[in-house]
């Protein structure tokens, strides 16, 4: 599921003003119409029966209206009608002109149709902001900010979608406090925009309420299955359709932090590698059984197995989803994030999100195929600096 979102999760909001679009873009363009005028005058004005700038008069309107607020295309409509009432003026002087003044009307006519379609790009640009917000809000609903720290746990997210348009796709993340110690979900719907919202609610819903009252990761990950499958069935009936096995599923990875530490624990259901950055060096830990997708139980009855490795304080675990690692620059070489990871991760999670994503967007040559999103933890020995969110 663009490099302005921050690393909380929180998404920025563009305006919805009709008057500011002008500040979307550089301001030299703003003149832009301008000049067009003023070279109409140069081109039109010293051969008054040759070389006509109604073209540019028109151009610069047109210009003006993609560009500008409402008040300053009719500035310049105003600035063109009087340009070329200032040519019409002195092709009579030069010639009588039979056809000047057609062609002085026809040129009025077009610099003034760009007025209506300015109004149109205005409409069009405010529903496109409402929906986006909207959107936005659908994922601040569905995917909450994360809390900087649990505890001594400092925990850093990143999520951005590859549909600029949408601004929220198909990648998910949660963090809960347990009894059990620190639990993180990741996961990476099948599918892309808002159509994946539904089942990234459904999963992330089963989660903040089963993390809290599930012994084991093994049997979480069972109730995050049989809940996906319950919302698959769910949705074929309302589209009055059979579930097609195998053609919906969320690829997962949970992991969790115990209370005592010491270690950290990962279980994943066909999701990609995390990645595990000691002392010793930076691991791709891919579980030797990684299990089928979330939402084909079914077809796995296992038993499913965690796994864990050993986590001082100071240790950093990177979850990720594919957008991250099946970004791909011109000659088609995916993105490895180890050396990068290996650069930064003693610079706690905050930076290597945000690192990490500005690497991958430069790597893929600034646009990204997949939705992704990023889940960065480590412990530490003193806990939160002063004035930072405790719980």
């Amino acid at each position: 599921m663009s490099p302005h979102r921050r690393s909380t999760g929180l998404l920025s909001h563009p305006s919805a003003a009709p008057g500011l679009e002008a500040r979307t873009v550089p301001r030299w363009v703003w003149w832009t119409p301008v000049a067009l005028t003023a070279l109409a005058c140069a081109v039109d004005l010293p051969t008054p029966g040759g070389v006509s700038g109604d073209a540019l008069l028109i151009l610069s309107s047109m210009t003006a209206a993609c560009v500008l607020t409402l008040r300053r295309a009719v500035l310049v409509a105003l600035l063109n009608t009087a340009a070329g009432l200032l040519f019409l003026f002195a092709r009579h002087l030069e010639s009588d002109g039979g056809h000047a003044v057609v062609d002085f009307f026809a040129m009025l006519v077009l610099v003034w149709a760009t007025v209506p379609l300015c109004l149109l790009r205005l409409s069009l640009d405010q529903r496109l902001r409402a929906t986006r917000r909207a959107a936005e809000y659908a994922q601040r609903a569905v995917l909450p900010p994360v809390r900087a720290w649990f505890g001594r746990t400092w925990i850093a997210v990143r999520y951005e979608a590859a549909s600029h348009a949408a601004a929220v796709g198909g990648d998910l993340y949660v963090v809960e406090r347990t009894p059990y110690g620190v639990r993180l979900l990741i996961g990476d719907v099948r599918g892309k925009g808002p159509d994946a919202i539904p089942a990234v609610a459904a999963l992330v819903g089963c989660f903040r309420e089963a993390a809290h009252h599930t012994s084991t990761l093994p049997l979480l990950a069972h109730h995050l299955d049989e809940a996906v499958i319950r919302h698959i069935r769910e949705m074929a009936d309302v589209r009055g359709t059979d579930p097609a096995p195998g053609e919906q599923f969320i690829t997962a990875a949970v992991a969790e932090l115990p209370p005592d530490g010491g270690e950290v624990r990962l279980l994943s259901r066909g999701h990609c590698p995390a990645f595990l950055a000691t002392a010793e060096g930076v691991a791709r830990w891919e579980p030797a059984d990684p299990g089928l997708p979330l939402g084909l139980g079914d077809l796995d009855p296992g038993p499913w197995r965690q796994e864990s490795r050993p986590f001082a304080p100071g240790d950093l675990l990177l979850l990720c989803t594919d957008g991250l690692l099946e970004a791909r620059d011109a000659h088609g070489a995916f993105y490895s994030p180890e050396a990068d990871l290996r650069d930064t991760w003693r610079e706690g999670p905050p930076t290597v999100v945000d690192h990490l994503t500005h690497l991958a967007h430069r790597h893929a040559g600034g646009v990204l195929a997949d939705d992704l999103a990023l889940i960065a933890v480590t412990v530490s020995e003193t806990g939160p600096p002063e004035g930072a969110g405790r719980d």
